[in-house]
């Protein structure tokens, strides 16, 4: 699919040819200056990708991945204050990202219950895009079937965003 990003007054658009396919929303306004957040919302959906990570991944009871979203609540709130430094997300290969970065735990994490990730854009400190995640019991994203599909949907945001950056000859100053 060829798509392009098409900034127009009420949002960016992600586009192929001439139909809007989806958006990047912004979201969680900040009073400070720090950063920016956005989250694809696709056409046809009530939600963004974040927004349905938090209704889906929020409701879940088992004590292990409740700790898992709270450490990736708290360190999306951390974003907001001191906006995307590079040492608050784990690695995922460019500027693709996961949170949270770290969990400290007493117990031993149940391998069988899984872990919970959250994959993320972020181009610099001031820019992020926070897509969709969940609960895996493998050990690399790349072999759990929806947290690839979550990684993959950033990639193609981020050749749209690329390739329109050099189109208009603009970059992305990390601060």
């Amino acid at each position: 699919m060829n798509f392009i990003l098409s900034s127009q007054r009420n949002g960016i658009y992600l586009c192929q040819r001439r139909e809007i396919m989806g958006r990047l929303i912004q979201i969680l306004r900040t009073d400070s200056e720090e950063i920016e957040i956005y989250s694809p919302k696709y056409d046809g959906e009530e939600d963004s990708e974040f927004e349905k990570f938090l209704k889906i991944n929020g409701a879940r009871k088992e004590p292990q991945l409740r700790k898992f979203f709270d450490a990736i609540v708290s360190a999306v709130d951390k974003i907001r204050e001191v906006g995307a430094r590079e040492n608050l997300f784990r690695p995922e290969g460019r500027r693709i990202k996961a949170l949270p970065l770290f969990i400290s735990s007493n117990n031993k994490i149940d391998k069988k219950i899984g872990k919970m990730r959250l994959s993320c854009l972020r181009y610099s400190e001031k820019i992020l895009i926070l897509g969709n995640g969940g609960v895996s019991t493998l050990q690399k994203y790349e072999d759990d079937v929806w947290l690839n599909k979550c990684v993959n949907d950033l990639r193609i945001i981020d050749r749209i965003i690329t390739k329109e950056l050099k189109r208009i000859r603009k970059t992305i100053d990390d601060k």
